[in-house]
């Protein structure tokens, strides 16, 4: 019996093993998935090309140009005009008008006469009216001004899409200048790393002059403002390229959701 519950024992502990590294397996197998993709969607400026993780600069454009209100609010001035220009060129019914009238009552009536043997007369009637009328109204101002006035509603319409390509081109310019703004401040970020490499070596060198009394305070000083210089323009230059990244999405109205931390 003793045997038995050990054996059976022994089989307990062997399946709980096999299930509890079964789960350790997967939970770590997951993890490594879950961080794999958080990976592949890090950006490193110093290492990967922005412009291979957007879409091209045509999309980009061709993207801001179709969500831009500006650009909207003309084409939609341009349809107002039209419109109003259909009106122009139907006003001349205006001075058209047909007229349809019915009246249909009882009237009474108390007439007084001269003469003495009658001298009141009331009397009562049941009348219906019926009459139809066409007038023609034409000032000589429809007449004559008339294709002028058409003429200029169609200039609005071209004022309009004029404006809309104003609106485009500065549209288009915000879009390229906001993308090499981006691929610039890339490229200063790897310099201004550089940089600092060199300067945090620099003042490791000059730390130990310094205790060593090689160098004064003064020249001491100046290093270390120089690697401080170098420090802020490099976050200067992350700044700079986030804020471009961000500019992108706002006037593409494009969710890039590539970079989850700039790392």
């Amino acid at each position: 019996m003793y045997k038995i519950l050990k054996i059976k024992n022994k089989s307990v502990f062997f399946i709980a093993f096999v299930v509890l590294s079964s789960l350790i397996f997967i939970g770590n197998k997951s993890f490594a998935q879950i961080y794999m993709n958080d990976e592949s969607k890090l950006f490193n400026p110093l290492v990967d090309d922005i412009t291979k993780r957007l879409p091209s600069l045509k999309v980009l454009i061709d993207s801001a140009v179709a969500n831009s209100p500006a650009v909207r609010y003309e084409e939609l001035k341009a349809d107002y005009y039209y419109y109003e220009k259909k009106t122009v060129e139907r006003y001349w019914l205006e001075h058209f008008s047909f007229n349809l009238d019915w009246n249909v009552g009882k009237w009474n009536f108390d007439d007084r006469v001269t003469s003495p043997m009658s001298p009141w007369i009331i009397s009562e009637s049941i009348r219906d009216n019926f009459a139809v009328g066409f007038y023609i109204r034409f000032p000589f101002a429809t007449l004559v001004d008339r294709r002028n006035r058409i003429n200029k509603q169609k200039k609005w319409i071209e004022l309009s899409f004029a404006q809309r390509d104003i609106n485009r081109k500065y549209v288009e310019k915000e879009v390229v200048e906001a993308y090499n703004m981006m691929i610039q401040w890339q490229n200063y970020i790897r310099i201004y790393n550089d940089y600092q490499k060199f300067t945090m070596i620099q003042m490791q060198m000059a730390q130990n002059q310094f205790l060593n009394g090689e160098i004064t305070t003064a020249e001491y000083t100046r290093l270390k403002e120089i690697q401080t210089r170098g420090a802020i323009e490099y976050q200067q230059a992350i700044a700079e390229f986030s804020k471009n990244y961000q500019l992108l999405e706002i006037i593409t109205e494009i969710d890039f959701n590539l970079i989850n931390v700039l790392r």
